[in-house]
């Protein structure tokens, strides 16, 4: 894969996060305005979310993440990528281990700010791609990532850099999205929102790697540094009133540059449609799907 042209830079600085200089792509200076508008956006959307895999429920697909650090004394050294607003590694802290050494990295300032704020000194925050990182050779236990992998530019230099951080047995686990069921609420989003983007003549960055929604090109993916690839779907069902639904849609990248006024216009025509599918109790049920991704370091 070609790498994208390179078109701007940012330095991240405060007293508990490291300053490096960060070159950015203009697909990631898509997502790091985004992100630096709406820290801890992703982490609200999916936080409040119970999940299921295998069988076994879960707070919100967050767990599913953190289950994988083990309660131990030991030393233990865990890499979020794209660490967001570091809800991740306060979840680790509190829930798994606190002798754990936590580290996050993100191309966004703003939610850099607001992992220091949440996470504090109990974190080492770091401005930096994922494709370079700042980590030496074999010095990292686990790397976790959720939500984040698919958007990222040049994916096979993503995961050969994952795997040099990583120490041989190390573990990598991320969580990308998977093809949802059909739904009524999600039709209806993409049709207004096609609708809205076409007036305006207007698009967003093409970005996310589609191989990353397929298991097999997965594993070929992670067959040149990884071994003993598992593969689970996690399923989050919930039920929601029409204006909470269009809520969380408005968590997703697609509204960013659609003029407020437009957003708004969206917004009733959204939840007024979709008030007249609803259920007799005003509610509608939507079930979204992702996909967790778990291997061990050659």
């Amino acid at each position: 894969m070609n790498k994208p042209r390179i078109e701007s830079t940012t330095t991240f600085t405060t007293a508990a996060c490291e300053s490096r200089d960060v070159i950015l792509s203009s697909t990631e200076r898509f997502l790091s305005d985004f992100h630096d508008l709406r820290p801890g956006i992703t982490s609200n959307a999916f936080q409040a979310l119970p999940a299921i895999k295998g069988g076994n429920n879960a707070a919100s697909s967050y767990e599913f993440l953190a289950e994988i650090v083990p309660r131990v004394s030991t030393p233990l050294t865990v890499l979020d990528i794209a660490c967001g607003d570091g809800y991740l590694l306060e979840l680790i802290h509190l829930s798994r281990s606190k002798t754990a050494t936590l580290i996050g990295v993100d191309i966004s300032a703003g939610e850099l700010a607001a992992a220091e704020l949440r996470i504090g000194k109990n974190a080492t925050l770091i401005s930096e791609r994922g494709q370079e990182m700042s980590m030496s050779t074999d010095s990292v236990d686990i790397v976790l990532c959720h939500m984040a992998l698919m958007l990222m530019d040049d994916l096979e230099v993503v995961i050969a850099e994952i795997r040099r951080v990583l120490k041989p047995g190390g573990t990598f686990s991320f969580i990308v999205g998977a093809k949802p069921e059909r739904s009524i609420a999600l039709d209806l989003y993409i049709q207004i929102l096609r609708r809205a983007r076409n007036d305006l003549n207007s698009t967003i960055p093409r970005f996310g790697d589609e191989r990353l929604a397929d298991d097999a090109k997965i594993e070929r993916l992670l067959s040149v540094h990884f071994g003993n690839v598992l593969i689970e779907i996690i399923s989050i069902s919930r039920r929601y009133s029409p204006l909470d639904m269009c809520r969380w849609f408005e968590s997703m990248y697609d509204l960013h540059g659609i003029p407020h006024d437009i957003q708004e216009s969206m917004k009733r025509e959204y939840v007024n449609a979709l008030t007249t599918k609803c259920d007799s109790d005003g509610f509608v049920a939507f079930t979204d799907a992702l996909r967790q991704v778990t291997a061990t370091a050659f």
